[in-house]
């Protein structure tokens, strides 16, 4: 199945005219367990589905763009030199329309953080990725993930926005990778602290500090991270409550949106450790620290 080469495709709300093919033909290859048509390849079917990752139906989007390009890729239906060649496109694609808030535009940023997930899952488990290219996809995934501004989760009549549960999913691969070390998790984990701590006026209520706990947890369990880093990261979340007035914190938007956001993903992360059975043991001494530090946004 080779010779997969993305385009730089024109984003789905600016497309004229209709797919090329219509929903019967995608729903047939997912109902024959993604099996490729006999008279298709997937040179002939990727672009198609890569536009529609930006569409704003959420059944071309995510039931069927997603599905069909995760399953391709973490199946090895794409070849690792056609998982390489979707890269690219995909950080491209990050970068559209970013500084947006409440645009279709999310929905491409969105989703292509979804099938890079799934690109270094398949490395995760059969490594064929570069350094340098592991290395290129974490730097551009921190860069939009700070400078995301669309935080809506599910969107009436469009689905799933969800561009913080997304990312917290790429980032849980690339905390499990086997070329990031320490300093590398120390990033990934300061980017998971900015982003609830943000004053962005969004409270995240769609299960997002599940997913960007599942992230820390990931990072934690490669032992590789010091009791004063973790202390460190667990000082910077509390530092919200010390510098904020308590009389702000729900009288102010941005405030009680950054409140939440960091209390939930404590709460998370201390659940999730508590519950785990195979963290180091260096792990499991700082979860009385997590709790303490949720403590502190306790009224």
């Amino acid at each position: 199945m080779t010779g997969c080469t993305p385009r730089i495709s024109v984003p789905f709300s600016e497309r004229q005219g209709q797919p090329a093919m219509d929903k019967s033909f995608w729903k047939a290859i997912i109902a024959a367990d993604y099996a490729i048509p006999a008279d298709r390849t997937t040179a002939d079917l990727t672009p198609e589905l890569l536009e529609f990752l930006g569409a704003p139906d959420p059944e071309l989007r995510d039931d069927i763009a997603y599905s069909i390009l995760a399953q391709w890729i973490i199946r090895g239906v794409y070849t690792p030199d056609d998982q390489r060649a979707l890269i690219p496109q995909m950080t491209h694609n990050l970068s559209n329309g970013l500084g947006e808030r409440n645009t279709n535009s999310v929905f491409l940023r969105s989703f292509s953080t979804l099938v890079l997930a799934a690109i270094v899952y398949r490395d995760n488990h059969q490594p064929f990725l570069t350094e340098p290219e592991v290395r290129g996809v974490m730097d551009q995934t921190l860069h939009y993930f700070a400078e995301e501004q669309d935080l809506r989760g599910y969107v009436p009549d469009k689905g799933w926005a969800h561009s913080c549960a997304h990312t917290a999913d790429l980032i849980d691969e690339l905390a499990l990778h086997r070329f990031l070390g320490a300093s590398d998790l120390e990033r990934l984990l300061w980017a998971v602290a900015d982003k609830v701590l943000a004053p962005s006026g969004t409270i995240l209520l769609y299960d997002e500090d599940e997913r960007l706990s599942v992230a820390v947890v990931s990072a934690l369990r490669r032992d590789l991270l010091s009791r004063s880093f973790f202390e460190s990261w667990l000082g910077k979340l509390a530092g919200f409550m010390e510098r904020t007035p308590r009389h702000t914190i729900f009288s102010d938007a941005n405030n009680h949106s950054a409140y939440l956001n960091t209390k939930n993903l404590l709460r998370s992360a201390y659940l999730r450790l508590s519950r785990a059975e195979d963290i180091p043991d260096s792990v499991r001494d700082i979860i009385p620290l997590v709790l303490a530090t949720y403590g502190k946004f306790t009224f």
